[in-house]
């Protein structure tokens, strides 16, 4: 069975962590598995509690196959060598990882976006929360998650494409257009 962790941090975006822990877990069967900085539960931005599973630096986390940094504005201000270890590990495994809204700051910090097609909330608040970050002239300027790989970045305006990317790549010859099709009803006119 395929794990995921969701790295979620104080004030952490529900529809961005909606979208694709669900489907990951309804759909496709993947075991999700909470880590939070220290461990405790964290309250998202709507009032969500959420358990924790782990802490970030419960050394049980490299075990996962997908890492998925849920958007919060504590990630702006985070600066925690060993996690960025992990997730660099994590890549050159060839595991998936996931960064939407904020977590791309953390992704940025980590150095995973290096020599990789990225997106997030805007080229020039990126550059300037994560400054001189490597990687920042692959910027794409686009509303949609953008994959590189086993990247996949997002804006936090865009969590269907995010789910559905990283759907992608956890069930390649999955149901994912299935899925994809289900909420592109809601966008047609």
């Amino acid at each position: 069975m395929t794990i995921a962790v969701a790295f979620l941090q104080p004030g952490w975006a529900d529809w961005e962590a909606g979208q694709v822990l669900a489907a990951l877990r309804g759909y496709y069967g993947v075991q999700i598995e909470i880590a939070t900085p220290d461990g405790e539960p964290q309250t998202s931005m709507g009032g969500v509690l959420a358990a924790a599973d782990y802490k970030f630096a419960d050394p049980v986390l490299a075990d996962a196959e997908v890492f998925l940094l849920i958007g919060s504005d504590a990630w702006i201000d985070y600066d925690d060598k060993a996690l960025f270890s992990l997730l660099r590990q994590a890549q050159a495994d060839g595991k998936i990882i996931g960064a939407i809204c904020a977590g791309t700051v953390a992704a940025a910090r980590a150095g995973l976006l290096a020599g990789k097609a990225h997106t997030s909330n805007d080229r020039d608040w990126l550059a300037k929360v994560a400054p001189d970050y490597a990687g920042a002239e692959r910027y794409v300027d686009t509303p949609k998650a953008v994959t590189d790989g086993k990247l996949v970045t997002a804006a936090g305006s865009a969590p269907v494409t995010f789910s559905a990317a990283i759907a992608r790549l956890v069930a390649p010859e999955g149901k994912h257009d299935d899925y994809v099709a289900m909420f592109a009803r809601e966008f047609a006119d």
